[in-house]
């Protein structure tokens, strides 16, 4: 962060930059990380914890601001936010000027903290940092003992330059360029729920059942649960029309494990699964081992350093970087229009596991991850894990549960057991 003789301001990183050109009256980039805990959550105790956390985390602390090319941060002269009673309709559009400012927004329900981030600010990596962080010192304040570790930053550290860092710019060292051949691909239809509502659907598994079915069929976690999506939506393709469209699988993977990163900051890219039904029937194990061959193939290093390369275009081509920002927003909604999730069938995003201290997993039930549905995609999922439970988490905007109930169908007809928790009744 920088210092100007207005206060401290620093560049949206890379992944950032386009998503406030993305908003519109009734859509944001959002997901939401959220703790259960295993004791009521007191919203004063809560507020008080929020105010103590937040300057350990200056990322979060700020406001967006318009510049003449490009949006910018600044430091948040309001402490914290609000601490509001949880809503049916998690990760709403947001406005830059609601919510004192700031870009997340922290809801309490019973025993659950939830906290909604806009996804300029960060990645879910980030946002379960910040959420665990403060989870841990809402504890504390309630009397409990509990250490810094894993996802719990250490209060009395000083933000590092490493946490800071546009890790996207650091490692853009590429001189190899990636042609782009993504196509529109088949979207599963529906009927809209009204307008700013969201059907929250998730299925709880015990993970070692999962890992254990995962390693039978000699593939991940994410690869099996990719194939179930691809699988799902390619028979329901073929069930509503003879025009067959690619189906694909988006999934974002987190480059710290790659590049060795601490940045708390977006730093995560987005590979994909596809699948064409014009070339034949795949059954199960066959979009098993082509969700394996593909992920794995794409997460060779030096052609992850070329799409992080390739990304940088657009704050680094000499004519788009001094293109007005009215100029560019208009140009870059306008592309978001036509194009937005036509290349994705479904987004599976995987969190993978919370590491908290144990004295403070000792207190804390499950986790959940979830993406912001998607304008048209019925099939938008984040995974997490915590105290051997797998929450799986889908974000609907159709009235019918199709997909939800075709994919935990499949799961269980794997062997697996699930249980099932959703938002709305009818």
């Amino acid at each position: 962060m920088k210092d100007n003789p207005y206060g401290k301001w620093y560049r949206l990183d890379n992944a950032a930059t386009i998503f406030p050109a993305q908003n519109t009256k009734t859509w944001s980039n959002l997901f939401r990380f959220s703790l259960r805990l295993t004791e009521p959550v007191d919203p004063d105790v809560l507020r008080a914890a929020l105010e103590t956390v937040l300057p350990r985390f200056p990322a979060l602390k700020v406001r967006i601001r318009p510049g003449l090319f490009w949006y910018y941060f600044e430091e948040n002269p309001v402490p914290a936010p609000p601490v509001m009673p949880d809503v049916n309709n998690p990760c709403h559009r947001i406005r830059f000027n609601e919510n004192d400012r700031y870009l997340f927004r922290v809801y309490y329900y019973g025993n659950t903290i939830a906290i909604d981030f806009y996804h300029a600010l960060t990645d879910g990596h980030g946002g379960a940092v910040f959420t665990c962080t403060l989870a841990a010192q809402y504890l504390r304040l309630k009397g409990h003992d509990i250490p810094a570790g894993g996802f719990v930053l250490d209060l009395a550290d000083e933000p590092s330059e490493a946490e800071l860092e546009d890790a996207f710019v650091k490692n853009a060292t590429s001189a190899g360029k990636l042609k782009r051949a993504e196509h529109f691909v088949y979207h599963s239809q529906g009927t809209k729920l009204p307008r700013h509502l969201v059907r929250v659907t998730s299925g709880t598994l015990e993970l070692e059942q999962v890992k254990a079915l995962a390693a039978e069929k000699n593939v991940t976690v994410t690869e099996l649960l990719a194939a179930v999506l691809l699988d799902l939506h390619i028979r329901k393709q073929r069930a509503e029309t003879k025009k067959q469209k690619e189906v694909c699988v988006q999934i974002p993977i987190d480059l710290r494990r790659v590049y060795g990163s601490d940045t708390l900051r977006n730093f995560t890219i987005c590979l994909r699964v596809v699948i064409d039904p014009n070339l034949g029937d795949y059954s199960f194990d066959e979009l098993l081992q082509q969700a394996a061959l593909q992920l794995r193939l794409a997460r060779d290093k030096n052609k992850l350093n070329a799409m992080i390369t390739q990304n940088l275009g657009l704050q680094t081509n000499p004519v788009l970087r001094f293109i007005p920002l009215p100029v560019k927003n208009a140009g870059l909604g306008a592309v978001f229009a036509v194009t937005g999730e036509q290349t994705t069938s479904a987004l599976l995003t995987n969190l993978g596991p919370v590491d908290l201290p144990p004295a403070m997993q000792a207190l804390t039930d499950k986790a959940l991850f979830m993406p912001s549905p998607g304008i048209r995609t019925a099939a938008r999922l984040g995974v997490t894990t915590l105290n051997g439970k797998l929450v799986i988490t889908f974000s609907d905007v159709y009235e019918e549960r199709t997909v939800e109930r075709e994919f935990f169908t499949a799961l269980v007809k794997l062997g697996l057991h699930v249980k099932i928790e959703c938002n709305r009744d009818d």
